[in-house]
This record gives structure tokens, C-alpha cells and sequence, in this order.
């Protein structure tokens, strides 16, 4: 299986083309290939680009693009993540685990109970890091369209401003206390679902309260309480598989 690069800009036919910085280093140090080895390219516009090396340094890659092929890994469903923000190394988890899952939008957010609060600046550096996980994630999995990560909101205001018309949508908010689950849910193939994960302590029953007023289901995954970490990517493989494109 040949290495695969995201490329920061719109890919073309029968051109040479440098690598991004990252994207030099983790060819040439750490994968250490060499002048004439095959790779793929991507750059969000749900195609995979054949290139083959022409010049490789320490500081530069650069690659001949010779044909391009549609990429069938994006999503049957859109899948929009909102999930309450936890500690660095479980949002990156998060994240990039979601990415392989076929998420397809992350939504931040703040709960009555979220621990992690960020302002300013720390919110730009954190979205660059985040789009990189993303960027790490696609190639890894294979796909060629990036998810959408969105800024860091309250839980209120998503519930305030989301879009209540969306046809055959299909909401959901995680609470182990419910007596709904998938099982019980009679519901058509949605065109997308929204999934609502709550932080480390859970949503307040007010919470709750808003978003069902907002047309989500609370549903529970079990007898058992799962992590803040653990509950986004059981609930993306059991939808996957109940209506996406698992086996």
C-alpha cells in the first residue's frame, strides 16, 4: 500500500510539485523513501492523486502527479460529532479515532460540567492542532476529504442556533440514565445524524431537557457508563453499522 500525503493546494495532472513542510519531513526522515518510489496525494476534493518522486532531501520532495482516481471512502452519512471538551490527550484520541470512524464535522463543546475552558489565542493554536490530527487521520485511513472541525461553542448556543428543518435528520444525545436506545429508535436511513457526547461528569438534566426541546433523542449505549472518550466511538461504529456503510 503506497504512503499518502495531504497537499495544501489544488492537486493537477502532469505537474511537478514540492511537498508541504510536514509532509517533506515525514517522507524523507521518517519514512526515508527515495527518487522514483510511488505515493498518493490528496487534497480535499474526494480524489487520490498518483505521484511518483523526482527530486528527495532533507528539506525538500519534490513529485511528478501523473493520474487521479475517485476515492470511495467518504461516508454514506454525515455524521456531526458534538463533543463536550475534555482533556488534551482524550480530544485528540477523540478526534483522530472519530476521523477513521467517518465522521464527517466536529463540533467543540462547552457543557455546565467541562473542565477544559479555552480563550483567545489558545482556541487558534488548539484548531491548528486539531486540523492536523485530521490531516494524520485521512492518510492514515484513506480518505481525501477532510473533515470540518468547527470553533469551540456552549452547549446552548449550537442548541439555539442549529437548524431544527434538516429532512430525514437524525439527533441524538448520549445519557446511560435513558431507557431509549438504537434498538428502540424506528427510524429510516437519516441523511445525517447528529451525535451528542457529554464530558467527563455528564450533561446537567437541564441540558438534557434543552436538547430534547430541540428534537434530540437521549438514548443509553448499555447497563454500562462509558468515558467521555470511550462513548463517541461506540456509538459512530454502531451507526455505522446500523445505517453506514460498515458491513
Amino acid at each position: 500500500m503506497m504512503n499518502r500525503f495531504y497537499h495544501p493546494s489544488p492537486l493537477k495532472l502532469k505537474q511537478k510539485i514540492n511537498l508541504s513542510v510536514t509532509a517533506t519531513h515525514h517522507a524523507s526522515h521518517v519514512l526515508r523513501l527515495k527518487v522514483e518510489d510511488k505515493i498518493i496525494l490528496f487534497h480535499n476534493d474526494s480524489f487520490d492523486y498518483s505521484a511518483i518522486i523526482c527530486k528527495i532531501n532533507k528539506k525538500n520532495v519534490e513529485v511528478y502527479v501523473s493520474t487521479k482516481n475517485k476515492n470511495d471512502t467518504h461516508p454514506s452519512i454525515n455524521f456531526r460529532l458534538l463533543q463536550s471538551l475534555c482533556s488534551n490527550e482524550k480530544m485528540d484520541w477523540i478526534i483522530q479515532k472519530s476521523v477513521e470512524l467517518g465522521v464527517t464535522s466536529i463540533v467543540p463543546i462547552y457543557s455546565d460540567r467541562s473542565i477544559i475552558k479555552l480563550k483567545g489565542v489558545r482556541i487558534e493554536k488548539k484548531l491548528l492542532h486539531w486540523q492536523q490530527i485530521i490531516i494524520s487521520a485521512c492518510e492514515q485511513s484513506g480518505r481525501s476529504s477532510l473533515p470540518e472541525i468547527c470553533c469551540p461553542q456552549t452547549l446552548d448556543k449550537y442548541l439555539s442556533s442549529s437548524n431544527k428543518e434538516i429532512k430525514k435528520s437524525l439527533k441524538l444525545i448520549l445519557s446511560p440514565k435513558q431507557n431509549n436506545t438504537l434498538k428502540s429508535i424506528a427510524r429510516s436511513s437519516p441523511e445525517s445524524i447528529d451525535i451528542m457526547i457529554g464530558p467527563e461528569g455528564g450533561f446537567t438534566e437541564q441540558e438534557i431537557k434543552h436538547a430534547i426541546k430541540e428534537k434530540f433523542i437521549p438514548i443509553s449505549l448499555g447497563p454500562r457508563v462509558l468515558r467521555t472518550e470511550t462513548a463517541p466511538l461506540a456509538i459512530l461504529s454502531l451507526l455505522q453499522y446500523k445505517y453506514g456503510d460498515f458491513a
